[in-house]
This record gives C-alpha cells, sequence and structure tokens, in this order.
C-alpha cells in the first residue's frame, strides 16, 4: 500500500477512534461503565491500528495489534511504555466485563481512568503520527 492509501485508512480508523471516545464519554456520563469502557478499549485499539499501519503492520486479532503496538513501537522508545499499561488495563478490563460472568465490579472511578487514558493514547498517538508525516 502506498503513503496515499495508508493515510486515507488512517484517517478512517482515527475517525473510529474519536467516535468511540465520544460515545466512551456520552456513556460514562450517562452511568453506562460497562459500555464505556467498552469503547474506549476500542478507541485504543483503532488509533494503535492506525499507527501500525504507517510502518505496515497490519493485524486484525487483538491480541497481535498489542503485542505488535508492544514491539513496534513501545520497545524501540517510540511511544513511552505508560501507553503500554493504558492499552492492557482497557483490553483487560474490556475482556472482562464483557466476557465473565464473575467479573471484577467496575465503578465510577475506574471507568473514568480508563476512558481518560483512552483520550490521553489517542492523543499520544496522534503527535507520533504527524511527527511521521502520517496526518498533518
Amino acid at each position: 500500500m502506498d503513503d496515499a492509501a495508508k493515510r486515507t485508512v488512517i484517517r478512517v480508523r482515527l475517525d473510529k477512534a474519536h467516535d468511540d471516545l465520544a460515545m466512551a464519554h456520552v456513556l460514562l456520563h450517562a452511568g453506562g461503565w460497562r459500555a464505556a469502557v467498552n469503547r474506549a478499549y476500542y478507541t485504543v485499539f483503532h488509533v494503535a491500528s492506525a499507527a501500525l499501519l504507517w510502518l505496515d503492520v497490519e493485524r486484525t486479532k487483538h491480541s497481535a495489534v498489542q503485542a505488535s503496538f508492544n514491539q513496534v513501537l513501545v520497545k524501540p522508545g517510540l511511544v513511552e511504555t505508560e501507553y503500554s499499561q493504558v492499552y492492557k488495563m482497557a483490553r483487560d478490563w474490556r475482556e472482562e466485563q464483557d466476557y465473565s460472568d464473575t467479573a471484577r465490579a467496575l465503578d465510577e472511578p475506574m471507568a473514568t481512568q480508563i476512558v481518560n487514558d483512552a483520550e490521553r493514547f489517542v492523543a499520544r498517538l496522534e503527535r507520533y503520527l504527524r511527527e511521521v508525516g502520517a496526518i498533518e
């Protein structure tokens, strides 16, 4: 895929991330904490996928996107390690809340932290994408 095509797909993924983040905030304020965490996780997933695409890394499985994010962006120091933890926490909480009948209780402070961390994640990866010329 050439750079122009990658920029188009990156924009689509960033738009999805922004839509998911906006919905996460709406759900959070409505008391829908589980759903807010779900949307916050997908915010992180979409923006990580966008950043990886610029480096010609395309993955579809959630575990593969997370592993590639850590290997290709965090390990070489392109993105700070704290964002690896943001990704892990969002994914862990989302999967537990969506799939476990014995999930930990999710409260407003934890849901708020996950949504706010997803917002920081977007800002950081968009800054990275601007620095490398993938977006304006």
